[in-house]
């Protein structure tokens, strides 16, 4: 494949930007589409590569302390994978990230029953908007300087969701090693939004490898601990429990404490009440890894901040690189909270015609001597 990209690539170059932008094909889905795989590269040749399929980030190249350049997206790097294998690698995820319990809520009066991919106990649960979230189609594109809008309209009653949903999602690239992520929705009708996008990160590079050794800076005071269905039970202070990272810590540096919402996810997994939200731009965490240097800081408009150490991999999944080792990966996914339609402790994730829904976050890459 990579040698077939080589021979067709495109190169659109972006005057406006320092950034140059390629565009190339990526394969052709099942459904009979043609794919593109999209490079953004800065002047000093880090760069990330994004494909139109599910709008997902691919990969992202930055040095480590000598300078070489390394993929820290864990995942594929097919679009065969992509499409048949777990769906969730590096793609944007709505119109509802993460959990909605029961598979329903209550808007202006009117139940919607929303299509359950999970039941626990019996009861049905939504999962990042159902067995055919918006990861699972082609999305419309259009180049900008130093970066890519994916555009999609998601069309009123898909995956149970009330109104017709025009979407957009868009990367950049910039010369100091910034991964921004734009969202903007638009609804004809009363319907919740919440986006973000899934990618697993390890900073060791491509031979990745056990990313519980990372050190993690989350600024919270205050976590979830979810019930049995993976939604959000009770907030309660992070003091003592092994998701206090307000000072760095290795992540699994207390993973053996006694701990009902490590029992209930099987390992660390957790959602955290982020300091300081008024929806501006801010840095909520850090993930540090050692012995490359790695850092990236993650910023964001959102309430909340989700991780998951990727307990799921094993080595009969093939990724781009070779088998996926447990535990080698993380997310840091900026969401509003899971379940916050049927939780009016949350804010809001209401959309009415007439607004426009706006999150933007940024993964600042940088490498500490």
């Amino acid at each position: 494949m990579k040698h077939i990209l080589s021979l067709l690539l495109i190169t659109l170059s972006l005057p406006l930007a320092a950034t140059n932008v390629t565009v190339a094909p990526f394969g052709t889905l099942s459904t009979g589409e043609a794919a593109h795989l999209f490079t953004l590269t800065n002047r000093s040749g880090a760069y990330m590569t994004l494909t139109d399929y599910g709008a997902r980030i691919v990969s992202i190249h930055v040095p480590d302390r000598t300078g070489k350049l390394d993929d820290v997206i864990v995942g594929y790097g097919d679009l065969a994978s992509f499409e048949k294998k777990d769906r969730f690698m590096g793609c944007t995820i709505g119109r509802y990230a993460n959990r909605i319990d029961h598979a329903s809520f209550e808007l202006d009066g009117k139940r919607y029953e929303l299509d359950a991919n999970e039941h626990y106990g019996g009861e049905p649960v939504q999962c990042h908007s159902g067995r055919k979230g918006i990861d699972r189609f082609l999305w419309a594109y259009e180049l900008l300087p130093g970066g890519v809008r994916f555009t999609r309209t998601s069309p009123d009653g898909e995956g149970g969701f009330p109104g017709n949903l025009d979407l957009s999602v868009s990367f950049y690239w910039t010369e100091d090693n910034v991964c921004r992520i734009e969202y903007k929705a638009v609804t004809d009708a009363p319907t919740v939004v919440s986006l973000s996008n899934h990618s697993y990160f390890n900073l060791k590079g491509a031979d990745g490898g056990y990313v519980m050794d990372h050190r993690l800076t989350v600024r919270a005071d205050s976590c979830i601990q979810n019930n049995t269905h993976l939604c959000p039970d009770l907030v309660l202070p992070v003091e003592g429990t092994p998701f206090d990272f307000r000072t760095p810590h290795r992540v699994d540096y207390r993973i053996d404490q006694s701990s009902r919402q490590l029992e209930i996810m099987h390992g660390m997994s957790a959602c955290w009440v982020l300091d300081g939200y008024d929806g501006s731009l801010r840095q909520v965490a850090s993930l540090y890894e050692p012995r490359s240097g790695r850092v990236v800081e993650t910023w964001t408009t959102e309430p909340a901040l989700l991780t998951y150490t990727a307990r799921f991999f094993h080595e009969g999944m093939i990724g781009k690189y070779g088998p996926l080792e447990k535990f080698g990966g993380m997310l840091l996914e900026t969401i509003h909270f899971p379940d916050s339609p049927n939780q009016p402790r949350f804010p809001s994730t209401v959309l009415r015609p007439g607004e426009t829904y706006s999150s933007i976050t940024e993964w600042h890459f940088s490498v500490l001597p």
